[in-house]
């Protein structure tokens, strides 16, 4: 059978908290975010979500039982993805201990980065979804795992991101004014944006400022919790080793992380989302390449978007990036960014 318009509003999707803000992307009757994108020919061509769905719906491509049988939570695997990233960071941190070489710690500084961005942006993600726990009240209680210890709070994360989802490519969603920021509306230089930003802890400073405009609650919260961490780190004597081995990926790497994968999932995209398929970056980041798929069925967790992206029926190949040499030609090729694209429209 295939897959309505409605169905993720109507059926599974409701069990999700961001769910209203698929009401503008699945509602045969709404007034859909335009997702601006560059056509192979060189000219701007405009798709909507409800158009898509409508297309792949009478053609047969989307089955409905075989996606709302993706839709299941596992709150075991859930726990095994928090403890397999928190015992990464605790290995990768002993490891370099023990070797004590600086340039060993500096490699072990980017280990770490990856997997405080896999627990406190793609976990975190997951959870704004509520697709880690069948309890979607643990899902948010829980981002004292997965958010606080990473300068988030869930409540924060869910405003911004629903804003994502339910208007996508238009002046409504945060990327928009992020990629004007960075500058990909207009000429740039690549080997600046990509590689020289990010390397000189650039993100940090730019998504820091983000923190002064969270809700008073969210502000208390993370004072709380990070002066009672700095306090307890001083107490045990170990503060220097507090803020070389998680502060500082924290700042530098970990937010590097994030810059390039905002970049990369939409950025001078054919069709608006860019899915990337390595498989180490997607064992490390819990299928975060899997990003198209993941804008479609945003019901499916983590460990289903694979089989998600098999339903995935005409996906554009440009759109497609094997790792991160495919994804640096992509956003190389030409064409206007997701900014410009906005304000075309």
């Amino acid at each position: 059978m295939p897959l309505g318009p409605c169905w993720a509003v109507r059926g599974r999707y409701a069990g999700c908290d961001l769910h209203a803000s698929c009401l503008p992307l699945l509602d045969p009757g709404c007034n859909p975010p335009a997702l601006f994108s560059r056509a192979p020919e060189g000219h701007m061509r405009r798709t909507t979500g409800c158009g898509r769905w409508r297309r792949e719906t009478e053609a047969g491509m989307v089955d409905a039982a075989a996606i709302k049988a993706l839709t299941g939570r596992d709150g075991r695997k859930a726990v095994l993805a928090i403890l397999r990233d928190g015992m990464a960071i605790a290995a990768t941190i002993a490891f370099s201990v023990a070797i004590g070489n600086p340039l060993v710690t500096v490699a072990c500084l980017w280990v770490i980065g990856a997997f405080q961005y896999a627990l406190g942006d793609a976990l975190l993600h997951e959870g704004a979804h509520g697709n880690l726990f069948q309890d979607r009240k643990l899902n948010d209680r829980l981002d004292v795992l997965y958010g606080l210890p990473f300068l988030r709070t869930m409540a924060s994360f869910k405003t911004e991101h629903l804003r994502h989802h339910g208007q996508l490519g238009r002046d409504g969603d945060y990327l928009v004014r992020d990629y004007r920021e960075f500058g990909l509306d207009g000429p740039h230089s690549p080997v600046v944006v990509w590689f020289l930003r990010p390397l000189l802890g650039w993100p940090a400073w730019y998504y820091l400022r983000r923190i002064a405009h969270y809700p008073p609650a969210c502000l208390r919260r993370l004072a709380l919790a990070w002066g009672g961490a700095l306090a307890l780190a001083a107490v045990a004597g170990v503060l220097p080793q507090f803020l070389l081995y998680w502060v500082l990926p924290l700042l530098w790497c970990r937010y590097a992380y994030f810059y390039w994968s905002e970049i990369a999932d939409h950025h001078n995209t054919r069709g608006g989302t860019r899915t990337r398929l390595n498989r180490l970056v997607n064992w490390i980041q819990h299928n975060k390449g899997y990003h198209a798929a993941h804008h479609r069925f945003p019901a499916v967790p983590w460990f289903n978007l694979p089989a998600a992206h098999d339903e995935l029926d005409g996906a554009d190949p440009d759109d497609l990036s094997g790792g991160p040499l495919d994804t640096w030609r992509q956003i190389r090729r030409g064409g206007a960014s997701l900014a410009g694209q906005a304000a075309a429209g």
